[in-house]
């Protein structure tokens, strides 16, 4: 009984330490809702721990995707290489990576681009006011989403931690009885 019970207590200390050892997303180059007034040449994101060559990112741009000439992993870094100037707008960079542990991790970084003298024309033809709302939005479902990318991993093992503590005190109550 003690043995089945020490084991019940090193099972429960050591769930939350490999739950957190996920990798996640330190900084980046566009920080999240930074506004971008020079040319952009490269995306940087840097993670805590070391990524799998696996891992990519997309550029989003109104819901479509904005090409990269290339995406490069090194040891905690991922790097974008825009294939052209990037437009004056709101921009989503749609990451996922493999970490040391395998799983796979994504999120979003929002941030937009704001040259002065770049696509006069365009931006003259678009209210100012549907920009700021679609800005809002795209901030607002990013928010939502970086918040909701571990939760569910962290549900997951909760759960089953009680499952797994309610069986065995079941279990452990049924010997005591016999």
């Amino acid at each position: 009984m003690r043995k089945l019970l020490f084991m019940l207590m090193c099972i429960f200390i050591s769930i939350p330490t490999i739950a957190n050892a996920h990798t996640e997303l330190s900084s980046s180059n566009p920080k999240e809702g930074e506004m971008v007034t020079e040319e952009l040449d490269e995306i940087v994101l840097d993670f805590a721990g070391a990524i799998e060559e696996l891992s990519t990112m997309k550029l989003m741009k109104d819901g479509e995707e904005v090409s990269l000439s290339q995406v490069q992993v090194q040891d905690k870094k991922m790097f974008g290489t825009p294939s052209a100037p990037l437009e004056n707008g709101s921009y989503i960079i749609d990451w996922t990576i493999a970490g040391e542990d395998g799983h796979p991790i994504s999120g979003k970084v929002s941030f937009s681009v704001q040259i002065e003298g770049m696509h006069e024309e365009k931006e003259a033809a678009q209210p100012k006011a549907a920009n700021q709302e679609n800005e809002q939005q795209d901030k607002g479902e990013v928010e939502k989403e970086n918040q909701t990318s571990s939760n569910p991993v962290t549900t997951i093992i909760t759960v089953l931690l009680f499952v797994i503590l309610g069986l065995s005190l079941v279990l452990l109550f049924r010997k005591k009885r016999k």
